[in-house]
């Protein structure tokens, strides 16, 4: 066994397209987050993109690094790749400490609480740098962590029958605003952009612009960015804009859960995409009660060229029951709207929601369906 004592970070994206094969593939932006939130505070990071691996080299790796710690970002479609690397890399890695992120974790964090010795819940952007640089100077090991438990905020350990859970946070625009920006470096940009291109005809990838969103659908837990409304500067929305063009990438999805959210900031990136003539295409999510055809028009203008559709059910009755706080009528009238301004549109439909009626499951919007790019179905 290697006798090098155990440093550093090494953050694990645990998606294998060999296994798993799909349509559209992005760099996992989350821990470009946070490799580069780790490296302002100048601990070692490593960054481990499973996507394009094999499994087996994968773990030989991070194994030979021998990281002091192990983060890894997790959603349900991954778990069990996570859950199989974490076993592997035990019997190797003794004296390292395992920790679970991302939208699973957060969620169900007791799933987690026996392969990893720590779990983040929500927001990671401050808590969980923070607490690395604490437990590598400290005298922590992944049996006792010498720390102050409470001072991180979502952290969640569960050890000899007692659980410990820190409230998350949501962390406010100003501190936002001072994070260093997504580190895109570790990533095989090349591969991505021959991926999307041959799925999409586009060289697309992912940007997070806003967080947060003050409606309460039933159906979404917005477990990770939360009720409040987070938009940062225009002018580090384009830094990271400017860095994606210089990486080849030729359009965006703006993977924000409701983009179109605020109309006077949606306007004023419009006006800025067209002012400094940005060539990118973009597409993103929204709801179907937020916009006019002067906005529309403006999103058009600015190269917006799909829009995704929270149409969720072709039943008012069902969309009470989720609390939706939209009807069929507007989702009808959205997609015309963007159909009438030369913008595709794709719809969310849920299938099977708790009390809806066999009819009202087969109600259909008339004439929507057929006018859409792309359906998306949840049963």
């Amino acid at each position: 066994m290697n006798s090098h004592h155990p440093s550093g970070v090494t953050l694990v994206y645990p998606f294998f397209v060999c296994r798993n094969p799909v349509e559209k593939l992005f760099p996992p932006l989350g821990i470009a987050c946070l490799a580069s939130q780790l490296s302002a505070l100048d601990i070692p990071v490593m960054v481990v993109d499973c996507t394009f691996e094999d499994p087996e080299e994968v773990i030989d790796r991070i194994a030979e690094s021998q990281p002091a710690i192990i983060g890894i970002s997790i959603m349900v479609t991954m778990s069990r790749n996570a859950f199989e690397l974490v076993e592997k890399l035990r019997d190797r890695l003794p004296d390292t400490l395992f920790v679970a992120g991302g939208p699973l974790p957060t969620v169900l964090p007791h799933l987690f609480e026996e392969a990893f010795e720590v779990v983040f819940c929500g927001e990671g952007d401050v808590t969980f740098p923070r607490f690395c640089e604490d437990y590598l100077a400290s005298e922590s090991t992944p049996c006792n962590l010498a720390l102050d438990l409470a001072s991180y905020p979502g952290l969640y350990r569960a050890r000899e029958g007692l659980i410990w859970a820190s409230p998350t946070v949501h962390n406010p625009q100003d501190i936002l605003d001072n994070l260093p920006l997504p580190d895109r470096s570790p990533f095989n940009h090349l591969r991505y952009q021959e991926a999307m291109e041959n799925n999409t005809g586009e060289k697309q990838t992912s940007l997070m612009i806003t967080r947060g969103c003050p409606y309460s659908c039933d159906f979404c837990s917005k477990p990770v960015w939360g009720n409040h409304f987070r938009k940062p500067s225009l002018e580090r929305v384009f830094s990271e804009i400017e860095q994606i063009i210089e990486l080849g990438y030729t359009s965006l999805w703006v993977a924000d859960d409701c983009f179109t959210l605020d109309m006077d900031y949606l306007a004023a990136f419009c006006r800025e995409m067209i002012r400094r003539k940005v060539s990118l295409s973009w597409t993103c999510l929204s709801r179907v009660d937020r916009l006019t055809p002067e906005f529309i028009d403006l999103m058009r203008r600015a190269g917006c060229v799909r829009v995704f559709l929270g149409l969720e059910s072709g039943s008012n009755e069902t969309l009470r029951l989720m609390n939706k706080r939209a009807t069929v009528e507007q989702g009808i009238e959205a997609v015309n709207l963007f159909s009438k301004a030369g913008i595709g549109t794709a719809g969310f439909f849920m299938v099977g929601y708790p009390g809806e009626t066999l009819l009202g499951g087969a109600e259909i919007y008339d004439g929507v369906v057929n006018g859409l790019a792309d359906v998306g179905m949840s049963v």
